[in-house]
């Protein structure tokens, strides 16, 4: 690539900054930390807008095989999906920051999603 002298022009810090990019690069950085951020809290809140109109077969398109399958007292079935946020160690060992949330699908016997809960994953 080609840049032509009068595209680049010296920033207070002494560095030399091509016109545009900069904002170009702020606002990649500025959109990838949105979809993190809407990646992680995502799933609470597409299954708590999903509930009496996905079906098994939306839900398994979008977020895979779940983890845990139960047959329910209806002839529907439990769906468990578990998502483990990761943690970050400090000087002393301790993760701070890590944690595992599940997400508990209850499909009635025509396969709709029917219930959504969130709890704290156990043992």
């Amino acid at each position: 690539m080609m840049v032509s002298s009068d595209s680049i022009q010296g920033g207070r810090s002494g560095c030399v900054v091509i016109r545009g990019w900069r904002w170009k690069g702020m606002l990649v950085g500025v959109s990838l930390g949105l979809l993190v951020v809407s990646a992680c809290g995502g799933s609470s809140k597409y299954f708590q807008n999903a509930v009496n109109g996905a079906t098994q077969e939306m839900v398994g398109k979008r977020y895979g095989t779940p983890h845990k399958i139960q047959a329910s007292a209806d002839g529907g079935e439990v769906w468990t999906y578990f998502e483990r946020g990761s943690g970050t160690a400090g000087f002393s060992g301790h993760v701070r920051g890590g944690g595992c949330r599940a997400y508990v699908l209850t499909f009635d016997k025509q396969a709709v999603l029917r219930r959504s809960d969130e709890q704290p994953c156990q043992g």
